[in-house]
């Protein structure tokens, strides 16, 4: 945060337009995807109906856009791991999924993903433990920022930080 790098880029803010493109595009097809919609959306890497993805996400990326793979499936760590860049949203999204999708629901929270485009509706049986991570992280960061405070105080971190050339935001 509050840094860019060579270029000038400033990826915090990279990510605010990219997390808020991918949930623009999961408004704007709920019409072709009833998994979609202002509350159901964060499409990333996940498992599936027909199993795991590694190419679910939005237009536009780094890929040719042709390359992406959507079929309505909906992973609860994609806003989850969104909450300290859009907030408000990511919120509404994990509280839409707690109260209108019990099924999605276990023993450790949410599941991996759900996906109610195919017959019968689908949600992943299983979590897995990257997507728990980056919930968990991003969480915790919202809420006090701890891990952020700590992983920037670490010398090899500093040391790479440097070594890229990211500099303090003027």
């Amino acid at each position: 945060r509050n840094m860019v790098d060579k270029s000038g880029v400033d990826w915090w803010e990279n990510s605010v337009i990219a997390i808020t493109s991918n949930r623009k595009y999961c408004i704007d097809n709920k019409g072709k995807f009833k998994t979609f919609g202002e509350n159901s959306w964060g499409l990333t890497a996940c498992d599936g109906p027909k199993g795991y993805e590694g190419r679910y996400g939005t237009p536009p990326s780094g890929y040719n856009n042709d390359q992406h793979y959507v079929d309505g499936t909906v992973p609860p760590a994609g806003a989850a791991g969104s909450i300290v860049f859009l907030p408000d949203e990511s919120i509404a999204a994990l509280e839409y999924y707690y109260k209108n999708y019990p099924q999605l629901w276990g023993k450790y929270g949410f599941k991996d993903a759900y996906n109610i485009d195919v017959k019968p509706a689908w949600y992943a049986q299983d979590v897995i433990g990257i997507d728990k991570g980056i919930t968990l992280l991003m969480i915790e960061n919202y809420r006090n920022e701890f891990v952020w405070k700590y992983f920037m105080k670490n010398a090899y971190v500093q040391s790479g930080i440097e070594k890229v050339g990211l500099k303090k935001k003027n």
